[in-house]
């Protein structure tokens, strides 16, 4: 069995992209469903919280949401509501918030396991906008109760963009997917092993992933991500959109962000927040072996991932490439197929410097003034 207990003492590369997410999205969010909400209000639910803060002084998550519900209170109301299962941590959270002398009408922190609680918070919100943050240590609750968080304040008869808005983002641990496959292919038998076994399952939504674990195909994993998010989303009715996690950049993903969200905003946003949060995540790596090597300069590799003129590059050849099968698109709507490979790098500013290239070369019409999210492009 896995152990958080040293998790909290400092946050690695990997926890630093997570809360460079979370400080660029949840605003973003809450701007944007809280304008239409009534009177101002949204509920945000970190199931998972920890004690708030690590050890070294650096934020959590809880921290983070407050300091965004505290900054955004005079244009929106947001509730936010912690679950722990460890004590000695809502005990750490309580005494946090208290010396940081947030309105304790704003928050609740609540004892127990995300499983005792996730049915009444979403009983509580009603029709408010509600965004819950998965992010276990392991495994995350079963496939059948995210499902149910997404779609189980549907209201029949109501098209998808006029549902209660329900946002979630989870943390889909590739590290506790590779342990508990590595069991799958393991000859010994051993009391757990069925029981591990049968937790997989429940998380994954059935036994599909096993032959992928037995067979070990070439990125076995993320086709085991996959096909999971596929399996939530047209279960829900939801789209998603995802970003991998690594503690260095030579290092495979700790974990997959995951965002299941059914408005174009979301998508529009996340990708935005995923780029920032690389950016950030890079820089501080840099930073980092720049201090152990004594201040010797890191130069920044040439490779895909690094190199921005390629992504603008790879854009305007997938905006060429629509244009190609279409008069016009509408950025939004082609986000994912504009964006390409570049997914999670890059952001609003690259693509406008691909149409311009593109334009540059005869390709595009024009490049579109003012923000680019609904903006239509077109050929000449």
């Amino acid at each position: 069995m896995s152990s958080n207990k040293n998790f909290f003492e400092s946050p690695q590369a990997a926890a630093h992209y997570k809360h460079k997410l979370i400080k660029s999205y949840i605003p973003a969010w809450v701007g944007k469903v809280g304008s239409t909400a009534q009177d101002k209000r949204v509920v945000v639910y970190d199931a998972y919280s920890g004690p708030g803060r690590y050890e070294d002084d650096e934020p959590g998550s809880p921290e983070l949401l407050v300091d965004t519900a505290v900054a955004m209170a005079q244009l929106r109301s947001v509730r936010t509501v912690f679950s722990e299962k460890e004590k000695s941590y809502c005990e750490r959270l309580t005494s946090l918030l208290k010396d940081k002398e947030v309105d304790a009408s704003t928050y609740e922190v609540r004892v127990g396991p995300v499983e005792a609680h996730v049915d009444a918070v979403i009983g509580e919100v009603g029709d408010l906008p509600l965004f819950v943050f998965l992010d276990p240590y392991g495994l995350t609750v079963s496939f059948d109760r995210v499902v149910s968080v997404l779609k189980c304040r549907d209201k029949p008869g109501y098209s998808r963009l006029l549902q209660p808005k329900t946002e979630l983002l989870m943390n889909f641990s590739y590290e506790a997917v590779r342990r508990i496959s590595g069991v799958v292919r393991s000859a010994k038998s051993y009391t757990a092993k069925e029981g591990q076994i049968a937790a997989l399952n429940d998380a994954l939504g059935g036994d599909w992933w096993q032959q992928l674990a037995l067979d070990e195909p070439e990125g076995w994993v993320q086709q085991v991500l996959e096909g999971y998010a596929d399996r939530v989303g047209k279960a829900a009715g939801y789209g998603y959109i995802t970003a991998d996690v690594a503690d260095s950049l030579t290092a495979q993903p700790v974990y997959e962000l995951i965002l299941f969200t059914r408005h174009p905003d979301g998508f529009w946003e996340m990708a935005r927040s995923m780029s920032m949060a690389r950016m950030a995540w890079r820089q501080w790596l840099t930073d980092r072996r720049e201090e152990e090597t004594g201040g010797q300069v890191e130069f920044r590799g040439l490779d895909f991932q690094d190199n921005e003129d390629a992504w603008i590059e790879h854009i305007a050849g997938n905006a060429e490439s629509l244009l190609q099968r279409e008069r016009s698109f509408v950025v939004e709507e082609e986000l994912g197929t504009l964006l390409g490979k570049t997914l999670g790098l890059a952001r609003e500013t690259h693509i406008r410097k691909a149409l311009k290239a593109a334009k540059d070369r005869g390709t595009v019409k024009e490049v579109p003034k003012g923000k680019l999210q609904r903006a239509s492009v077109s050929r000449p």
